[in-house]
């Protein structure tokens, strides 16, 4: 048995498979059916392995793509923290350096985490320097990012409530995707991404419209998206509640939770568990309602015990970031000084004793502004404190931190009520409409028509988007 051993033992050596970069790209392609199918566990444990073989064998792009799949499985589990570490490492790999449609990559990823953090117009202007970026690279390359940048724009306005702008980016994205050779993969992203404009005419009472290009729609959904039909569902639901069939609304929402949970989606399950807590508000099945809003609030203070961590992380990176920018356009300011100074001395002494008075000009008022930032952004974690709990003294505080507001609301329409004066002061503090319902204790559709006869009292442009309006009527 041992002479058979010994015999035998350097074939089994020899018979093991080789660790060659063309080996590690190859089961990298392999892993991704993992993450199609929705098999995450399995994604990460091969990831986790890949890397680990890549780091061995010191194969720069293997290191890389594991750090950037695993930060996006990460943040796609909610934990956002251990995301952002590993997109990081992946940023700081040498491979990064010399390949543009990495660096797009790993800008696209940050977005991703900006948006599930909640840092929303950090997740635009991410995607927005996705579609920048992509200009660089080849055709059919840079319509793939492109039009995956404009969705995933449209979702974070969608999720902001900006509907007109959301419609627009998604549709954008949609018809750079059509123009592209199409796969299995992107006629799923096609589907999911036509049923969320569906989403969008439900929100904006176009139900007649949803209802046609649903129809136009669903069989081929159903063929299409298996378990990401939880997408189909929840429009179906959306319909059916707002022509108030909510037997059936609650119907479609129950057939979509384990669609998600199988995609581990944990973002539509806390909506649709929402939804259903609402729809049972209206029936008057009260313990239905409250049942459905405990599994609504589990999670939904899961996700902010994940952000937390990793929000305090972000915006220290973001400060230090723009702290940089600052350091390196001053850097190049003195540089291009220098560079003067070689032919005329005396405008270097000038120049100099100009920048020492500038730098101490700009020091006091750096610490003026400093002071008074501090002071402005205690009275708005006030003021939004009190919006959030619905107290009276809300109107009263914000009129003293923002004292030229309703004067100038006021002077455009002298019969604005009390109540009306308080949902302008929540739209210039940014609150979504959802949040607004949640801390106003009224239903989102509510929100959505209140906002529009504001349009009309105001004179407030359709096109023009009301949160910005609020923002500059009060700089005029």
């Amino acid at each position: 048995m041992m002479k058979f051993f010994i015999f035998f033992f350097p074939l089994l050596i020899f018979a093991q498979q080789k660790i060659t970069p063309q080996y590690i790209d190859a089961e990298y392609d392999k892993a991704e059916t993992f993450r199609k199918e929705g098999k995450y566990n399995e994604y990460v444990k091969k990831n986790l392995i890949l890397l680990k073989e890549s780091r061995k064998t010191n194969y720069s792009k293997g290191i890389a793509l594991g750090y950037l799949h695993l930060a996006g499985s990460y943040s796609y589990a909610k934990d956002y923290k251990k995301g952002l570490e590993y997109l990081k490492l992946a940023r700081n790999e040498e491979y990064a350096d010399n390949n543009p449609e990495f660096q797009i990559l790993i800008k696209r990823y940050l977005g991703f985490n900006y948006y599930n953090m909640g840092l929303y117009q950090e997740a635009i202007t991410a995607f927005k320097d996705v579609v920048s970026l992509s200009d660089e690279l080849p055709a059919d390359t840079s319509k793939y990012f492109k039009s995956a940048a404009y969705i995933e724009m449209g979702i974070v306005y969608k999720d902001q409530n900006k509907l007109d702008s959301s419609g627009i980016s998604l549709r954008k994205g949609l018809t750079i995707l059509r123009n592209r050779k199409i796969t299995s993969e992107s006629k799923v992203t096609l589907m999911i991404y036509s049923l969320v404009l569906i989403e969008i005419d439900v929100y904006e009472n176009k139900i007649d419209s949803a209802e046609i290009k649903l129809k136009s729609l669903e069989a081929n959904a159903t063929k299409i998206l298996g378990n990401y039909n939880f997408q189909l569902y929840k429009v179906k639901g959306l319909i059916h509640e707002h022509k108030k069939e909510y037997d059936s609304a609650i119907s479609y929402y129950q057939q979509a939770i384990p669609l998600a949970k199988n995609v581990r989606n944990v973002t539509q399950i806390q909506w649709l568990y929402n939804a259903i807590s609402n729809v049972y508000q209206k029936t008057g099945d009260k313990d239905s309602a409250e049942k459905y809003f405990q599994k609504y609030t589990t999670i939904k203070d899961s996700l902010a015990n994940a952000k937390q961590p990793a929000i305090e992380n972000t915006v220290k990176e973001l400060v230090n970031q723009k702290e940089n920018e600052i350091k390196t356009k001053s850097k190049f300011l003195v540089y291009i000084i220098w560079i003067g100074a070689f032919g005329i001395i005396l405008f270097i002494l000038l120049a100099i004793k100009r920048i020492r008075r500038k730098n101490k000009i700009l020091d006091v008022k750096e610490q003026e502004t400093q002071a008074l930032n501090k002071k402005l952004n205690l009275a708005f974690e006030e003021v939004v404190r009190l919006a959030k709990n619905n107290d009276p003294e809300f109107l009263t505080r914000f009129q003293e931190v923002y004292p030229n507001f309703f004067p100038k609301l006021l002077q455009i329409e002298p019969q604005l009520q009390n109540s009306e004066l308080k949902f302008c002061a929540l739209l210039f503090l940014n609150f979504s409409s959802k949040d607004i319902a949640t801390y106003t204790f009224v239903q989102p559709q509510s929100i959505q028509t209140r906002k529009n006869r504001l349009r009309k009292k105001l004179n407030i442009p359709s096109e023009e988007d009301i949160y910005i309006w609020m923002k500059n009527i009060s700089s005029q």
